[in-house]
C-alpha cells in the first residue's frame, strides 16, 4: 500500500496497516522530521479510534498528551459573552476517553515510534497517480530538487497527504481550497511561560483550554501539563498574503487582550504562519484503487479541533472495511459511503462555528 504524507493521519495509517500484515510505503514531501511549533486538539472518539486500531499506539499518545480540565470563553468586546466549561475531567467516565491537547512534534513522534525506517521515502513529492493494465496503480512523484518524474507501483493508494493534495485535483479537478483567515501559532517552553502565568486569576489555569474572541481576531490557547504554553492568534482580513513580525503580532494585542496575552506573544521567538483554509464538501473520494483520507478529502475549519480526530475516524472505518473484504476496491466505495456524509456534517459544523465565534467578538 502507497501511503501519501507522514502526518498524523499517515503514520496513524501505516501501524494499522503492517499489524494486519500489509507492506507499506509513505512518501512525504518534506526532507525529514522536525519539530513543528504548534499543537492540537483531540477529541475522545479520536482516542477511542486509536484504542480499537492499535493500543500501544493510543497509549503513547495519551503518555504526551494533556487532558483538558476546563474550557473558557471569553468575547472582548461584550463581557456578557463568556462562559467556562469546568468538568471536562468526567469525560473518560462519559465517552470513554478524556479531551486532549498534544504538541504536534509529540504526536508525530508517538506515532512514528515503532514504524521501521525503511518505509519513508523523504523529500517525495506526489503529482498524481496512474492505472496499470494488471489492476495496479503507479504513483507518480518528484524527488526534492529534481524535476524528474519518479513512481512506485502499489495494489492500492491512499493520499493523507493534507489539503494540497494534487491526487484529490485529480480526481475532482474543480475541487478548490477555500481560504478563510492568516493564523500565527507556537508552543511557548514552560522556562519563558513561567513567570508569565505565575497568577492563574490574570491568566488561565492549569490544563485550560481558552478561546479569546475580538472583533477582528482571536486567540485560542491552551496550558499543557508541563507548564508550556501553545497560543494560535488569527485574525479575519482581506489581505491574507501579508505578514507580520513578533513587535507588530503584540502591538495588535496590547490594550485589548489580557496583558499576559501579549507577554506570551513577545516571549516567544519561533512561531508558525499559515492561512486556514477549508475545503467544499466532496462527494467523490477515490476511484479505483484510490482514496482519500483526513485533510485531503476533508479538510475543516479548526473551530471545532476535529482535524486530526475525523482522520483517526477515517482510518477506523477504512480498516473495518478492508478487514472485511481486503485490499479492493469494494472496500474503499464502501469506506467513501460511511465516511462523507459524516465528515460533511463535520465540516459544516466546522464552518458554522468559526462564524459564530468570528460574531460572537462582534457583538456590542
Amino acid at each position: 500500500v502507497a501511503v501519501v504524507g507522514a502526518g498524523p493521519s499517515g503514520l496513524a495509517l501505516a501501524h494499522c496497516l503492517i499489524d494486519r500484515g500489509y507492506s507499506v510505503k509513505i512518501l512525504e514531501r518534506r526532507s525529514t522530521f522536525r519539530p513543528v511549533g504548534s499543537a492540537v486538539f483531540l477529541h475522545p472518539f479520536a482516542l477511542n479510534s486509536l484504542k480499537k486500531l492499535s493500543p500501544g499506539v493510543a497509549a503513547n499518545v495519551m503518555e504526551a498528551a494533556t487532558q483538558v480540565g476546563t474550557v473558557t470563553v471569553k468575547s472582548l468586546t461584550n463581557t456578557k459573552n463568556q462562559a467556562v466549561f469546568d468538568e471536562f475531567d468526567k469525560a473518560p467516565g462519559v465517552f470513554g476517553s478524556p479531551f486532549v491537547t498534544i504538541k504536534f512534534w509529540d504526536l508525530l513522534q508517538s506515532l512514528r515510534s515503532g514504524l521501521p525506517d525503511d518505509i519513508f521515502c523523504f523529500g517525495s513529492d506526489v503529482q498524481g497517480y496512474q492505472e496499470c493494465v494488471d489492476g495496479r496503480v503507479e504513483l507518480l512523484y518528484h524527488t526534492e530538487g529534481s524535476d524528474e518524474k519518479k513512481s512506485v507501483n502499489a495494489k492500492m493508494i491512499i493520499d493523507a497527504g493534507g489539503i494540497r493534495s494534487k491526487i484529490r485535483k485529480q480526481i475532482s479537478p474543480d475541487s478548490q481550497s477555500v481560504p478563510f483567515c492568516k493564523a500565527y501559532m507556537a508552543v511557548l517552553p514552560a522556562d519563558k511561560a513561567k513567570s508569565i502565568m505565575s497568577d492563574p486569576k490574570n491568566s488561565m489555569t492549569s490544563r485550560e483550554l481558552g478561546f479569546i474572541v475580538g472583533e477582528f481576531d482571536g486567540m485560542t490557547l491552551a496550558t499543557l501539563e508541563n507548564g508550556d504554553v501553545w497560543w494560535t492568534y488569527t485574525y479575519f482580513e482581506d489581505d491574507l498574503g501579508s505578514s507580520m513580525d513578533q513587535k507588530e503580532l503584540v502591538k495588535r494585542v496590547q490594550g485589548r487582550y489580557p496583558p499576559f496575552v501579549a507577554e506570551l506573544l513577545g516571549s516567544t521567538e519561533d512561531r508558525v504562519e499559515t492561512i486556514i483554509a477549508d475545503l467544499p464538501v466532496s462527494w467523490k473520494w477515490g476511484e479505483g484503487m484510490v482514496t482519500l483520507l483526513g485533510d485531503s478529502a476533508h479538510a475543516q475549519l479548526p473551530a471545532l479541533g476535529l482535524g486530526c480526530s475525523a482522520a483517526f475516524a477515517d482510518i477506523e472505518e477504512l480498516c473495518k472495511q478492508i478487514d472485511s473484504d481486503g485490499l479492493c476496491e469494494s472496500a474503499l466505495r464502501r469506506y467513501e459511503r460511511w465516511r462523507m456524509p459524516q465528515t460533511a456534517v463535520l465540516q459544516t459544523a466546522s464552518r458554522f462555528t468559526f462564524g459564530s465565534m468570528r460574531n460572537l467578538g462582534s457583538q456590542k
